[in-house]
């Protein structure tokens, strides 16, 4: 993350002038997390009639329209999968506000404490949160993603139309091979970049929430459930789905949390190509241009 250049006398000012905390030791109560994406974000403690709270502040860097509608967008999607139980409540948003006398997006949603998900421990966790998320109804709030393989593909920085035209064939086999497996298969709530990175874990609920979901939306779930796959098994500590049988264990899971009635070898083939979208994403970050043949999928 990059150092924000926001003081937190800014942060402070901005939060009493709306009305949504007051903070009266801005030194000690307010906390950059630094810069993330298009975003600053803060941790603010406050002392309330129950004891201590925490918040998460969010801010957007630059006052460009499509950033800020981005962060109310974002709000809306907290607002309709709140009742998940597994996402952060979000409190206030204002998307035409300023901060330090600069146009910024900013919201003000509940700080979630625990610790990073560990795949080999947690997976279980993360494969019942996913469930939980795909098991809420539509809204119409949220942007359907109508060419699933294309938007996993596309969550990567560089000059995307070289990096496309690299991997132009295998992603266009891989989009047929979406289509003709997802024919009549129901859209469902979907995260949108759910890696290892986005769940937390709290132990003594024994429950992992998801989030940053600025990228939320309707798609297929084996968006989801395809990135979190991908993502465990390349996570260098506490790798996971890694193994045929270690894949099979976490859909088995997942399929259950979200009442998924579906043949196991069904399942492996279409989290198989957003598996391998991702790993063509992450090629191409890694400035890679030599396109693999899609290994089984």
């Amino acid at each position: 993350m990059m150092e924000t250049k926001r003081s937190v006398q800014a942060v402070a000012a901005f939060l009493r002038g709306k009305g949504w905390l007051l903070s009266e030791d801005p030194e000690n109560q307010i906390v950059s997390l630094g810069s993330r994406w298009n975003n600053d974000n803060f941790v603010i403690t406050v002392d309330e009639l129950y004891g201590e709270s925490r918040y998460l502040l969010r801010l957007t860097r630059g006052g460009g329209f499509g950033l800020m509608a981005r962060i109310a967008y974002e709000f809306a999607v907290l607002q309709a999968v709140r009742r998940s139980g597994v996402t952060p409540r979000p409190f206030f948003c204002d998307e035409a506000a300023e901060v330090d006398g600069q146009p910024t997006g900013a919201l003000l949603m509940e700080f979630l404490t625990g610790r990073p998900l560990a795949c080999d421990t947690h997976w279980r966790l993360a494969a019942q949160t996913l469930g939980l998320i795909h098991s809420l109804p539509a809204d119409g709030r949220f942007v359907v993603r109508e060419e699933p393989v294309m938007d996993v593909y596309g969550m990567c920085g560089g000059n995307e139309a070289m990096d496309t035209q690299a991997h132009g064939a295998e992603l266009n086999r891989l989009a047929q091979r979406a289509a003709r497996l997802l024919t009549g298969e129901d859209r469902v709530v979907t995260h949108g970049s759910a890696q290892p990175s986005d769940f937390i874990v709290d132990e003594d609920r024994e429950r992992a929430w998801l989030v940053d979901w600025e990228n939320g939306g309707v798609s297929t779930r084996w968006v989801d459930v395809g990135l979190f796959m991908s993502g465990a098994a390349t996570v260098q500590v506490g790798a996971y789905c890694r193994t045929d049988d270690e894949r099979r264990e976490f859909l088995e899971a997942y399929a259950l949390a979200a009442r998924v009635v579906m043949p196991m070898e069904a399942m492996l083939e279409r989290a198989a190509v957003f598996e391998r979208a991702c790993e063509l994403r992450d090629e191409a970050r890694e400035g890679r241009s030599d396109p693999q043949e899609p290994g089984g999928v």
